[in-house]
């Protein structure tokens, strides 16, 4: 395609030379990346283009992700005036890419012959006649524009309706003492509250962008982050009044866009907060109508009280969320119709039951009648909606009858969304999709959220943790280890950590030292979670006594806890039947749960079940009936070794010895990030390949990286591994078993010590 080239778009002219779209009334400009992927649109309109294709063409010299283009069709969809969710030119493929929808019609080049007619002296001589008349009559305007921002400042503020994404700093206290912290930070959170309410603008969440407190580079923000602009400010107080100072950055060059002076009263901060939140928006989307909102006046002592309960919430521990409780029922002792208190206080009891051990019931009875309060004052409050719908997702997980709650906090969430787009809000949609089975609309909703909030350790942490339920281990491996990076002093990452990485001597000897420094935590099981991860790691390597202790203090235990517990006892007393009676059980009551699913075709290959164990391989794998044309990746490679040990079983000698062979040239990339969990697998495949002298030569290498039994993640011991059943009666590899059986002990001994 030629930039000469012009395309009539609907009502819009586009100007590829020019990087210009033009009406009959108007004129946009986008920047030359957005007008290249959109003239890739045009090319292939009414064709779906994956964002692959797009990056590639686009930016085929640069390593980008999906966030840019992601910008780049925001620029473009502003500049048109469509509407993602009822487009009308560019409809988004859900998890593929995008399609141009509209008709476009290529014009033809307005380009001057050889030859010109006779009569084009004439024409220039009028043309210039016209052309000197306009220029007087532009100057005249130019000078007019002129005079009126000369003696109108407000004019002066800039449209900056063309950002299409923005991070929010937390507002700096320059007064010396530092008391006015809590009020700082709650007035950066309801800017973003505000912001994001505009419709197309890209708003990240306080999690990422509060951790630019000190370093407020626009550049290193902006790439960061992958914003265009950075919202800033400070507040300073003299005697009984407050000075804000806010004011907007470009990220590509440092230029001050918009900045404003707020001034008011100490007692009237809660105005002054809103006020200040609702001109930021005007001057982000200059266009919006105004915006009608109750007379509302909130006691200085209520918003104080719920500034500091918001601070509290947001550090989630058992503590922090009982003082959270505390100062949300003080605010509302002084201002019983405080909504944002209410949807607060209802929060931080669903929170309690993530956090503080609390049954989901509790949690549901003692938030719902606060939030159905914030509702009936404000019906359409976008967090207030999300809030009910996090509750009653709680709800349905022990609800008879779960499908019709389910529906409401979909309908919930997705009224929520419509009113504004948050990074809270898509994580809490997400449980719900998750309940409801539909993994891709899991995946995006999670994408997007840490998208908004891109530099989240908990985020990330959830995710990676919801990718290993489904088998995605080494992809879930990846992402918690950017969350550790992100976070590195998380002081329970030790214990979350053991739901996506093995067991290593290193990593029990750091869980053994994190249960006696916490002992406060086990005394009754405050959290449930804690208990029955470190009753796996010691159940592991024999610690039965200190498993019992623990297990004897759990007033209660998840039924998934109990479950697996019994799978490992039927693991160690080879009661096989047992075990694929219980996984079939499960997998009926749980049609969505991957986790149940492997475990039952690994039960029903250890049972000998060879037939059973491909079915239900296959049901979890449709695409794996051709051999052929299977694609080995670092997430499948474990349970297609399975598959190809169940083949062999069944006498399917040539595929089977393919798929393996496969798996094993794979392996031998060195793209897994479980090292030793990739040498066991390479050790296996070897064993069922009868080559007995490389499976050997890597099940050395697994053990020397301190690969050990994981029983959340197996149920049986090394001596007991029915992938290297052929090569487990020579000697050499007896010893080497017999060796790491030893190990074990030892680790065991040195760990009792402790206690």
């Amino acid at each position: 395609m030629h930039n000469s080239q012009k395309y009539q778009l609907g009502r819009w002219l586009i100007c590829p030379i020019t990087n210009t779209l033009q009406s009959t009334d108007e004129q946009k400009s986008i920047d030359n990346k957005s007008m290249q992927v959109l003239l890739l649109l045009i090319e292939n309109s009414g064709k779906h283009v994956s964002k692959e294709q797009i990056i590639n063409h686009v930016w085929k010299e640069s390593v980008v992700n999906d966030e840019i283009l992601s910008v780049a069709i925001s620029k473009i969809r502003k500049a048109l005036g469509d509407n993602a969710r009822q487009p009308t030119f560019i409809k988004t493929i859900p998890n593929m890419g995008y399609c141009l929808i509209s008709n476009v019609i290529p014009l033809a080049e307005n380009t001057l012959s050889d030859e010109q007619p006779l009569n084009t002296v004439n024409q220039q001589t009028n043309t210039l006649k016209y052309v000197v008349i306009g220029g007087i009559l532009l100057l005249i305007t130019i000078i007019s524009i002129l005079s009126f921002y000369a003696s109108n400042p407000e004019s002066k503020t800039p449209n900056l309706a063309n950002i299409s994404s923005i991070a929010i700093l937390p507002f700096e206290d320059l007064n010396k003492s530092q008391d006015n912290i809590y009020y700082a930070e709650g007035l950066s959170d309801a800017i973003i509250s505000q912001l994001s309410q505009v419709k197309d603008l890209k708003v990240i969440s306080r999690d990422s962008s509060f951790n630019f407190r000190v370093n407020r580079d626009p550049s290193i923000i902006g790439d960061s982050l992958k914003v265009e602009a950075l919202l800033d400010g400070s507040l300073q107080q003299t005697a009984d009044q407050i000075r804000v100072n806010v004011r907007i950055i470009s990220t590509f060059d440092g230029r001050l866009l918009w900045a404003k002076s707020f001034d008011n009263q100490d007692k009237h901060v809660f105005q002054l907060q809103d006020k200040i939140s609702h001109t930021v928006r005007k001057a982000i989307q200059p266009s919006i109508a105004p915006q009608v909102t109750a007379n509302t006046k909130i006691d200085g002592q209520a918003y104080e009280w719920f500034l500091m309960a918001q601070y509290f919430w947001r550090q989630r521990t058992p503590t922090s969320l009982l003082k959270a409780e505390t100062y949300f029922k003080h605010s509302l002792e002084l201002e019983p119709e405080y909504v944002d208190a209410q949807i607060g206080l209802a929060i931080t009891y669903g929170q309690f039951h993530y956090y503080a051990n609390w049954r989901a019931k509790e949690s549901v009875d003692k938030g719902l009648p606060y939030i159905e309060q914030a509702l009936t004052l404000e019906p359409n409050h976008a967090m207030a909606l999300a809030a009910k719908g996090m509750l009653l997702t709680l709800k349905a997980s022990y609800s008879e009858n779960p499908k019709p709650i389910l529906a409401e906090a979909q309908t919930l969430f997705e009224n929520s969304l419509a009113l504004e787009d948050n990074a809270t809000t898509r994580h809490w949609y997400s449980s719900l999709l998750n309940q409801m089975g539909k993994e891709a609309l899991v995946v995006e909703n999670m994408e997007h959220a840490i998208a908004l909030n891109p530099l989240s350790a908990s985020l990330k942490s959830v995710y990676s943790q919801y990718l290993a339920i489904r088998g995605k281990l080494d992809t879930a491996q990846k992402i918690y280890s950017r969350a550790l990076i992100l976070e590195p002093d998380r002081a329970a990452h030790v214990i979350e950590s053991t739901h996506i990485f093995r067991n290593t001597p290193n990593s029990i000897n750091a869980i053994a030292k994190w249960h006696v420094n916490n002992k406060s935590l086990f005394e009754y099981c405050s959290s449930d979670e804690y208990c029955e991860q470190v009753v796996f790691a010691y159940l592991s390597i024999g610690l039965d006594k200190e498993a019992n202790n623990i297990l004897a203090r759990m007033v209660s235990k998840h039924e998934h806890f109990k479950h697996s517990l019994k799978l490992i006892d039927y693991g160690l007393n080879n009661d096989l039947m047992n075990a694929v009676s219980l996984l079939e059980q499960l997998s009926r009551a749980h049609a969505n749960n991957y986790k149940y699913k492997q475990n039952l075709a690994i039960a029903q290959y250890r049972a000998g079940l060879y037939a059973k164990a491909k079915d239900s391989l296959l049901a979890l794998n449709p695409d794996w009936q051709n051999t052929h044309k299977i694609e080995v990746t670092t997430d499948n490679y474990l349970a297609l070794s399975l598959y190809g040990a169940t083949l062999l079983k069944l006498n399917k000698q040539a595929s089977a010895d393919q798929l393996l062979n496969n798996v094993a040239q794979f392996l031998h990339l060195d793209k897994v990030q479980d090292k030793a969990q990739a040498e066991m697998v390479l050790a296996q495949v070897y064993a069922q390949l009868l080559k007995p002298a490389k499976a050997k030569e890597h099940l050395s290498n697994a053990l020397n990286l301190g690969w050990l039994e994981t029983f959340d993640r197996e149920w049986w011991t090394l001596k007991d591994s029915h992938l290297l059943k052929p090569i487990m009666n020579q000697t050499d590899v007896k010893e080497l078993v017999a060796t790491h059986q030893e190990n074990v002990k030892k680790l065991a001994a040195q760990i009792s010590l402790g206690f």
